[in-house]
């Protein structure tokens, strides 16, 4: 159940049931639905002139079990460095303006190796795809996310420090060559026809291009990025590669590119839920992906977080309290404090996780 409260009325710990705007006229986008409210949020809703928002009923938790939330993967102030770092190199490649472009590279490859120190200072560390979720999935944003997941691939993998560098540029960079692309194909809504698809293809052999003719990496990086489209078995592009033909890099990103391709939002349809992407990704197996780069990827990613708070199919919310059985956690309903175990307990069979509630980025 959900309903219309004034902003005054807020208190942390309450889910946005749709996503604020500051303007209904302009709809400027400021907080995703299914976000979880904190204070700074709710000042954020209040400074922007918001007067309410649709939430999920109020809850009244009952002696709940103490878990401390899992911290994001990347920062704020990193993740925003990352971005307007990556923003600025995509503009001026395209403006052709090679004498700050040096500059702003070496730049973004200081911030890719505070990534990738963020990342694998502990070996065990999982990523949580919702930390890296912003409203809108623009092409920077996905090319982060897409970056983190690459780094923790390979890590799982045994990538050297070094290497390890060059997977984050390599994937940070992938989508470069859309800049390329007409805006209106990059941001259609409806099915793409033959010619837009083929113009859209053309975004792989483009980066590769933009990188080698402006000296931005090395053949390693190149290739990576010219064939991060191709299939396992063959039935990719640009040239239809396949198993190990296909680049490393290429094989790593093509995993993270679909997986936050499905758990993103897209104007024609609602993302999947990250346990879900994973069942989808699993069932590539030797089609659209490699065997051992999947276990990499399942050994990393973590669906149902400590801490996060989730929707069972009985419609009940409940937050995740063991995660050890990584698709079916142990979780506290949040209205009366039953503890459920999704994964041994016979007479929770029938219930099935029906989404995950996002955490502010960075929060």
């Amino acid at each position: 159940m959900s309903k219309r409260l004034p902003v005054s009325e807020l208190i942390e710990g309450m889910i946005l049931d749709e996503g604020v705007y500051s303007s209904q006229e302009g709809r400027v986008p400021l907080i995703a639905k299914n976000t979880v409210l904190t204070k700074y949020l709710i000042d954020k809703i209040t400074k922007n002139g918001v007067r309410e928002v649709k939430v999920l009923s109020a809850f009244k938790p009952s002696a709940l079990i103490s878990i401390p939330k899992e911290l994001p993967a990347v920062g704020p102030i990193l993740r925003q460095e990352l971005l307007t770092t990556l923003e600025d190199v995509f503009y001026l490649v395209e403006q052709a303006d090679q004498s700050t472009l040096s500059s702003k590279v070496k730049q973004f490859d200081d911030g890719i190796a505070q990534l990738v120190n963020t990342i694998i200072k502990d070996k065990r560390t999982m990523v949580n795809i919702n930390n890296l979720k912003s409203f809108d999935e623009y092409t920077y944003h996905h090319s982060l996310s897409v970056a983190v997941v690459s780094i923790a691939i390979a890590q799982a993998l045994g990538f050297s420090h070094k290497n390890l560098k060059q997977m984050g540029k390599c994937a940070m960079m992938h989508d470069i060559g859309k800049i390329s692309i007409p805006i209106q194909i990059i941001n259609k809504s409806s099915r793409l026809d033959a010619e837009e698809y083929r113009i859209i293809k053309n975004h792989s052999p483009e980066g590769f291009k933009y990188l080698s003719n402006k000296d931005i990496g090395n053949d390693e990086l190149w290739y990576g990025v010219m064939y991060h489209h191709e299939k396992y078995d063959g039935t990719g592009y640009p040239l239809g590669l396949r198993g190990d033909e296909i680049p490393l890099l290429s094989r790593i990103i093509a995993v993270a590119d679909v997986y936050d391709a499905l758990t993103s939002n897209r104007p024609y349809r609602q993302p999947m839920q990250p346990a879900e992407a994973m069942e989808y990704m699993m069932s590539g197996v030797g089609t659209f992906f490699d065997y051992d780069i999947i276990m990499a990827f399942l050994s990393k990613i973590n669906p149902y977080p400590l801490g996060s708070l989730v929707e069972l199919s009985n419609g009940k919310i409940a937050m995740v309290v063991n995660n050890e059985f990584a698709m079916r956690p142990v979780v506290q309903v949040l209205d009366n404090g039953d503890i459920l175990d999704l994964y041994n307990d016979r007479q929770c069979l029938n219930l099935v996780i029906r989404q995950t509630f996002l955490d502010p980025p960075g929060f």
